[in-house]
């Protein structure tokens, strides 16, 4: 079972304890998979492929309205490999009314999302339940809720903003897809929606994944510090062999030659550890720059090699 699977089957299990949040998880899985059918609406459907989730629309449904006629059906597809399952309610009346129960919450602005934070939370699960879809983070953080109409693309987006989150939108083949990159965020997308245990194993992974990451840094840091000082190292060294092949070592002022001796007795070295091994120490500014008058030297050679 995928990583969304389980987010998915431990939210058929949320289920809310107040009227208002029940109306609104309804209205989420009636946007984004619902539909009134029939001569002057006879019946509402609610359809999804999962039966679990067949299952919850059909508790928050007799939860709210206990004598409710309703009727499930499922549809498989020749291959078996696919399925419908539908929550259907009975009569023009009863779809009315529940209907007019979704329109009638309590909303906030022209994209008519829930007033109550707590309804906002619950829309949200029902979105996520009825078309959304989570990576396993193992391999990327990337949450996504599809939307065939951009006005529940514009309010699912509105909903997030107004629990302080960020959601981007896509399009992908004809479908709207709101989506979400970022870990931190994804993991109090899941808080908000009720699924604290794949947050949990989400936030694991999460921890891990940065610790390798600071660790590789480290590495790479270290391994370019050590890189940069052996080639510092190895020009130095050229600079000293170039100028005792020509004019001799001894022709190097006291300080510079024995700062050069120090160096080749040690060519690995660090500036810093050059420094701790003269007599008296010095600091690495000073060895940097008593080096760099040996290069300044090792250049006049050239040029006087290059004249004559």
């Amino acid at each position: 079972m995928s990583f969304s699977d389980d987010v998915r089957q431990e939210l058929t299990r949320v289920i809310p304890s107040a009227r208002c949040c029940r109306t609104a998880e309804l209205s989420a899985f009636y946007d984004l998979g619902g539909f009134l059918l029939g001569a002057n609406n006879q019946v509402m459907d609610f359809n999804n492929s999962s039966p679990l989730v067949a299952r919850k629309i059909l508790l928050l449904l007799k939860g709210l309205y206990p004598d409710l006629p309703t009727q499930v059906l499922v549809v498989k597809s020749r291959s078996r490999r696919a399925q419908i399952c539908t929550v259907r309610v009975l009569g023009r009346a009863h779809a009315g009314q529940v209907y007019q129960d979704f329109r009638d919450q309590s909303v906030l602005g022209d994209l008519e999302i829930p007033r109550k934070k707590c309804c906002r939370r619950a829309y949200l699960r029902g979105a996520f339940l009825s078309s959304g879809s989570i990576t396993n983070p193992e391999r990327a953080y990337h949450l996504e809720i599809s939307a065939e109409q951009s006005r529940l693309a514009e309010r699912i987006i509105e909903i997030i903003n107004s629990l302080g989150l960020d959601a981007g939108v896509t399009q992908r083949q004809g479908t709207l897809v709101v989506y979400m990159k970022d870990g931190g965020q994804i993991v109090t997308m899941l808080n908000l929606m009720g699924a604290h245990n794949a947050l949990l194993r989400f936030e694991n992974v999460r921890v891990m994944k940065d610790m390798r990451n600071q660790v590789n840094r480290l590495v790479n840091c270290e391994t370019a510090n050590v890189d940069k000082t052996v080639k510092a190292a190895m020009d130095q060294l050229e600079d000293i062999q170039r100028i005792e092949e020509t004019i001799g070592l001894e022709e190097l002022p006291p300080k510079l030659l024995e700062i050069a001796r120090v160096r080749m007795e040690n060519p690995y070295a660090s500036l810093q550890e050059i420094g701790d091994l003269m007599v008296p120490k010095m600091s690495k500014s000073g060895v940097n720059y008593r080096f760099r008058q040996i290069r300044e030297k090792a250049q006049q050679v050239d040029k006087l090699n290059t004249k004559y």
